[in-house]
């Protein structure tokens, strides 16, 4: 991987990459590179892997990196026929289908945003298969109720996908053309992203995602979001995990991380200066030093 610039880096070498199809026909895009024991990295909402490049540097060079596309995101089908299948739960379960296809029998599950909240309904689904958790920037429960320190956003939700549905090729050319610009906004004004600490090409890949993401996709995965809670799995969680969150992050704040680090029996928590809700890629070496003294840390792998 010498040479590559971070925002390539484990997004386009892999030693494998395949399609699978889910339970309900689905197709799913996973794929790895390295080799050692399994990292599983599990994306937020409408992303699809920016934000994992330096920790895949960090890495590579001593674990399998699993890489995966939930659906409606990326290579995988990105318009799953049955809009209810956009769940947190079906997530988990298609989480299962890809360390089946790579018979992957034990990793440490790292997700970042929505992925916290897939990586603890995979736990809560497959508890044997996980040595590890690290969530970072994520909520762990309705992550709507917070965002931005307002109910307003869960409030409108159900008025916005009324509106998409009423006239859903003219929402998606409003979706394609504005949004990527006021995210682009604010970002660059540091509501989102603390811009002396990220640099705009990190997460430009980002803004071109969601710009090409489905609506009604995206938003059936946000309502389930909006609704799903995990606070009941926290306490049977039975492996260390490491807790990332960021001072300044305002989509999913500091204080359910917080929470988070309480509600779990073995958990340690670090807090990111300054960072905000892409503290992944604003505070990469701090990240990256604690990644790896929590996994030389963790109990051998099984066998």
């Amino acid at each position: 991987m010498a040479g590559l610039p971070p925002i390539l880096s484990g997004l386009t070498e892999v030693n494998r990459t395949s399609l699978l199809s889910a339970e309900d026909g689905t197709q799913i895009w996973y794929g790895t590179l390295g080799s050692g024991p399994a990292i599983v990295l599990c994306d937020g909402l409408a992303c699809d892997g920016f934000i994992w490049p330096y920790l895949i540097d960090e890495l590579v060079s001593d674990y399998t990196i699993v890489r995966w596309h939930y659906r409606g995101h990326g290579r995988s089908e990105n318009k799953p026929e049955n809009l209810d299948s956009m769940t947190i739960p079906q997530l988990a379960r298609d989480l299962k289908a890809v360390l089946d296809a790579l018979e992957i029998e034990e990793a440490v599950f790292a997700g970042h945003s929505l992925g916290v909240q897939v990586i603890l309904e995979y736990y809560g689904l497959d508890p044997e298969r996980v040595r590890g958790l690290i969530p970072i920037c994520g909520s762990y429960k309705r992550p709507l109720d917070t965002l931005f320190n307002t109910h307003y956003f869960r409030e409108m939700l159900p008025y916005v996908r009324n509106l998409v549905s009423i006239s859903p090729e003219r929402a998606q050319i409003f979706w394609k053309t504005v949004i990527p610009s006021k995210l682009s906004y604010l970002m660059t004004t540091a509501a989102a992203v603390n811009t002396r600490l990220a640099r705009g090409r990190d997460f430009l890949p980002y803004l071109d995602h969601v710009a090409n993401m489905h609506l009604p996709t995206f938003l059936a995965l946000l309502t389930s979001a909006s609704e799903h809670d995990a606070e009941d799995i926290l306490p049977t969680v039975t492996v260390p995990a490491l807790v990332i969150a960021s001072e300044k992050d305002e989509m999913t704040p500091l204080f359910r991380s917080e929470e988070m680090a309480e509600l779990i029996p073995d958990s340690r928590l670090l807090v990111l200066p300054k960072g905000t809700h892409v503290g992944p890629i604003e505070h990469p070496d701090l990240i990256n030093e604690a990644v790896r003294k929590f996994l030389n840390e963790l109990p051998p792998p099984k066998g």
